[in-house]
């Protein structure tokens, strides 16, 4: 009897050993020596550039606040411009008081009129709507910020969601940590990025234990990118393990019960 509890222990322990990761599975750039320079990476933040149906903060200012208020009727709104924010019931305030640009590509203001944006950067689109504030205004400060940059993270992160960024750049990393991080059964080395792009969806593999994914071009997320982190081999392993464990521990317990009786 003693050898039989003796070999289920060791088979319990063989069985949770042989489950457990090691943590450089989870490591991120594994490669990068110590005080290494990486020059040239991350590449430059890609310019944005303006489509239909993106929803657009637009401020504009001048020494007149009854002018202020008909242009900012959710005066405040660049409280939420701070970092980001995870979309749960309902959308932010700021959201709902946005331009939205028309499928044309324009968008419409009182006074000012219609005006083209689709296609142009943030900056681009600013300075297109001061010039034509210039023409009713005296001395009007524009400001243009993206509303609808939000983008799905899914798989095995912590808290998987759809997060709103309002800082205007976003990497893989920002968006795994705003889903607060990996879990223990993360395929850190095939993280896939899958973009919609005007004619097609492209998805990218990136590998995250290189220094190599600072080259990628989906380094930096678009809007409406989806970050999925797969489960590795480990997860149904792990899972079937800790059941076979709770079992072999009840065994072992009904044994040693047993043989307790029968002395």
């Amino acid at each position: 009897m003693k050898r039989i509890n003796f070999i289920i222990s060791v088979f319990i322990l063989a069985t949770l050993f042989s489950s457990c990761r090691l943590s450089r599975d989870l490591a991120y750039f594994q490669d990068i020596e110590q005080e290494q320079s990486l020059f040239g990476v991350p590449e430059k933040v890609p310019e944005y550039r303006i489509r239909p149906l993106d929803n657009l903060y637009v401020s504009i200012l001048t020494q007149d606040p009854e002018v202020n208020q008909l242009y900012n009727p959710s005066q405040g709104a660049d409280n939420y411009f701070s970092g980001t924010q995870q979309m749960s019931a309902g959308l932010p305030s700021q959201y709902i008081n946005g331009y939205q640009v028309e499928p044309d590509g324009s968008i419409t203001f009182s006074i000012l009129g219609t005006i083209p944006v689709a296609g142009l950067t943030l900056i681009e689109a600013q300075n297109r709507i001061k010039s034509k504030a210039l023409e009713f205004l005296e001395d009007p400060m524009v400001k243009v910020k993206i509303l609808s940059f939000k983008v799905n993270v899914t798989g095995e992160v912590r808290n998987p969601g759809l997060f709103y960024n309002y800082q205007g750049k976003l990497t893989v990393l920002d968006a795994i940590s705003m889903a607060n991080g990996i879990t223990d059964y993360a395929k850190v080395n095939k993280v896939h990025v899958i973009r919609q792009e005007k004619f097609s969806t492209k998805t990218y593999n990136l590998d995250l234990t290189s220094k190599k994914v600072f080259e990628s071009e989906a380094f930096y997320l678009q809007p409406d990118d989806l970050v999925y982190v797969p489960p590795g081999k480990f997860k149904n392993t792990g899972m079937n393990s800790q059941n076979l464990s709770v079992t072999l521990s009840a065994l072992s317990t009904v044994l040693i019960a047993i043989s307790y009786f029968l002395r």
